[in-house]
């Protein structure tokens, strides 16, 4: 008698009080799972001890935060010089300052204070004058006005107007810490619904708005896993055909998602809807756990007769690839805690912890459900269409075909080791990849896009060592020079700082000569130009350029796109111009602004995701070495998880899919999946093998039992995943179609290829006794 069948017993024995102690946990955690947060805190999305991290940290509430949003005001025809849109940009201006959480130094507007044009009077001298602002022009000579000096100034032409002069754009910040996106969503709405009409066009971007779009539309979502729900348990009753075939897997999936959603609010930590997908992929675990014990207790209770000794063989028979599997996967997600993100670290614990459950609802919980439940009716037929298919695919195994699917592997992995290349880190496409390119959203973008050529901001800190630095000529004339420098970039479109509004004021003053555009390298003229800049300033006109004591400026770069390759090269040029021009009196610091933060995000995915995956398969490695004493055994059970994991690479290269902080952990997770498969049908061909000495017989006998259960749970899950083709969040579509693809490559991998191998070569992990 081994180790595991004395725990089987020992459970049997005791099974009222086992299932009395793992129904009061299960109903504490589910007391826990009602008071779960929900909420996506941006701060979590991103690696808090990266230096562009730090930096959006320190000067977010100066200027600006990553919860910017742009509105686009566009007329149908003309332009935009008419009272009457130009009341309804004063209107959406005014309506923006009021709104919750608004950090009004961070609104940008023509119909605003802060912007001015510049004049010298030979009575009062300099004036900066607002050019819209309190009212409205009324006559057709002031509208006239309005649009020359707005068109004439390079700070407001092709970032606040339009070139084309049909669209205006206005710019609002919130604070990170004050802003309760649903309410901000629905005023936004509000105020856009009440100034769009046939003649007038909005559109607005920002991650509050598509925060606030997604959490609108989220009931989708809910009623998208309730479809999958149903069509699991149809599939569940139409295979087995037996209540406890249905009951059993439902139940243990259940109770490990009751365990972990309670375990994350033990931790006091929020749940991101944003990874609703994950909680399904470790669910899909349980579920595929159970179905392996229910199809095995049935054929034990077919052979016994006796639900008791069914359970004990049950447990006896799946401990090992059980506990293997449910360690390796565990551990694999644990490795995510690696990556210094909260939002990846928390749901580490998440899921190593959920997965840790179905030792206890799956390994535990089945076979003492089972023992209790009344006896099947009827044994289940034998030689279904199931066990035909299988006995077909056992005979691939052998023989010369067996060569074939060896010379079809080993092209498969040539194959996708080399599009696996094609992957990319980071967002592959304008707009947000969380939604699909015909989202009102995305749309939105690319409108805005193509008038103002930038959707995104991404500011650099100048920080001075003290009061009143920035003054310091040589630092203005280094801003200007690493200005110039970006704007050499296709990807930037625009910037701004406090360099810019020098050579307007120098060259206003000598009569508008384009030659005096300049900022000046004397010390004393520079100051006298900033103070007179100052002195025309109202309170927050310059809080977006530069701190109230000049110690710390603020360069805003205008990004087309927020696409992974764009921030590399817009990240790289900005860290090769400041590695070769030192200032005495300030430093350079990357990066805020929401690109800076996605720009944090990818090299903390570049730097940990290939570590990450060569430790997940060390694991697998290890686990399956220790647990069949064989070194040759952990190398069989790495052909399958390479290949399926260089053809996920592979396929989200094709399909255009980036890896960034939503696909990380369904990758991560992945790997568990690719072993889980094979280590049942691998441990019944074991099994198999010592009964009857007869390889191919093992191999038959192992692919109609354990074969058939594996590929009824892959077919479970791509029935209920089919749905999520259909929902908005095109996210969630993707990596359900990930998820189906790995299922479907891990399932053909523990079928065919792992018993293509065994025959082959004949390890002795499988031929020998086995282990006690």
């Amino acid at each position: 008698m081994n180790m595991a069948q004395r725990l089987a017993l020992f459970l049997l024995r005791r099974r009222t009080y086992v299932l009395l102690l793992i129904t009061v946990l299960t109903v504490f955690f589910g007391w826990k799972t009602l008071h779960l947060r929900v909420d996506s805190p941006i701060i979590d999305l991103f690696p808090s001890d990266h230096p562009f991290v730090e930096t959006f940290i320190g000067y977010k509430d100066i200027f600006g935060g990553a919860s910017t949003v742009m509105i686009q005001v566009e007329v149908d025809e003309g332009d935009i010089f008419r009272k009457e849109v130009l009341q309804a940009i004063q209107r959406i201006t005014r309506a923006l300052e009021l709104l919750p959480g608004i950090n009004n130094y961070q609104v940008l507007s023509i119909a605003q204070r802060k912007v001015k044009r510049l004049d010298v009077d030979e009575h009062r001298g300099f004036l900066a004058t607002p050019i819209m602002w309190p009212e409205i022009p009324e006559s057709e000579a002031e509208l006239a006005a309005v649009r020359e000096q707005l068109v004439s100034s390079p700070r407001y032409y092709g970032t606040l107007v339009s070139e084309d002069l049909r669209a205006a754009l206005i710019l609002a910040g919130f604070f990170e810490d004050r802003l309760d996106v649903p309410l901000v969503y629905a005023e936004l709405e509000k105020i856009v619904t009440a100034e769009t009409n046939e003649h007038l066009h909005l559109s607005m971007i920002g991650r509050p708005v598509m925060l606030g779009w997604i959490l609108q539309q989220y009931p989708q979502v809910q009623r998208l896993f309730l479809y999958t729900l149903l069509a699991i348990v149809l599939v569940l009753v139409l295979y087995f055909r037996d209540l406890r075939g249905v009951l059993v897997p439902l139940c243990t999936a259940a109770v490990s998602a009751l365990w972990g959603l309670g375990f994350l609010a033990l931790l006091d930590c929020n749940f991101d809807p944003l990874v609703i997908v994950v909680p399904f992929i470790i669910s899909a675990r349980a579920l595929s756990h159970s179905v392996q014990l229910v199809e095995r207790y049935l054929e034990e209770f077919r052979k016994h007769g006796d639900r008791d000794r069914a359970a004990v063989a049950t447990f006896k028979g799946l401990f090992t690839p059980g506990l293997v599997s449910i360690l390796t996967d565990a551990i694999g997600v644990a490795l995510v805690l690696l990556t210094p993100i909260p939002l990846l670290q928390k749901l580490a614990l998440l899921g190593s912890f959920w997965v840790l459950s179905i030792l206890v609802s799956d390994l535990i919980l089945n076979p003492l459900l089972l023992s209790i439940l009344p006896p099947p009716s009827r044994a289940v037929s034998k030689n279904t269409i199931f066990d035909r298919l299988h006995g077909a695919i056992a005979g691939v195994s052998r023989g010369r075909s067996r060569y074939v699917v060896l010379t079809v592997t080993s092209v498969l992995l040539i194959g996708g080791y080399y599009f696996a290349s094609n992957l990319e880190v980071g967002d592959v496409h304008p707009g947000t990849p969380l939604l699909w390119p015909d989202s009102p959203y995305n749309r939105a973008t690319a409108a805005i896009a193509e008038r103002f050529g930038k959707t995104e901001l991404l500011s650099v800190v100048v920080e001075g060592e003290t009061r009143e630095a920035i003054k310091d000529p040589r630092v203005l004339l280094t801003m200007e020079a690493f200005q110039r420098h970006m704007e050499r970039l296709p990807e930037v479109t625009g910037t701004s700082s406090l360099a810019d509004l020098l050579p307007g004021i120098i060259a206003t003053l000598h009569g508008g000569f384009p030659k005096w555009e300049l900022v000046p390298d004397d010390p004393a003229e520079s100051g006298f130009y900033l103070e007179m800049i100052y002195s025309s300033s109202e309170p927050g006109d310059l809080g977006r350029f530069v701190t109230i004591d000049s110690q710390n400026a603020n360069i805003t770069l205008y990004l087309r796109d927020h696409r992974g390759e764009t921030l590399r090269k817009v990240i790289a040029a900005a860290q090769d111009f400041i590695g070769t021009h030192t200032l005495e009196k300030a430093r350079f610091r990357l990066a805020g602004g929401f690109g800076g933060l996605l720009a944090a995000v990818n090299e903390v995915i570049t730097w940990h995701q290939a570590k990450i995956t060569v430790l997940a398969f060390s694991i697998v490695f290890l686990f399956c070495g220790l647990a069949y004493r064989s070194i040759v055994a952990g190398l069989l059970f790495m052909v399958p998880l390479i290949l399926s994991n260089y053809l996920t690479y592979a396929l989200m290269g094709a399909r255009g899919i980036g890896l960034d902080i939503n696909a990380l952990p369904v990758v991560a997770l992945g790997v568990g999946l690719g072993v889980d498969y094979g280590l049942y049908i691998v441990d019944r061909i074991k099994e198999e093998y010592q009964r009857c000495a007869d390889l191919d017989l093992a191999v038959s006998v192992a692919l109609r039992t354990a074969g058939k259960a594996v590929t009824f749970t892959a077919a479970t899950m791509v029935a209920g995943v089919a749905f999520w083709n259909f929902s908005f969040l095109r996210f969630q579509a993707e990596m359900g179609f990930l998820l189906v693809f790995w299922m479907v490559v891990s399932m053909l991998g523990a079928l065919f290829l792992l018993p293509a191998l065994i025959t082959l070569f004949r390890p002795s992990f499988i031929t020998r006794s086995a282990i006690r």
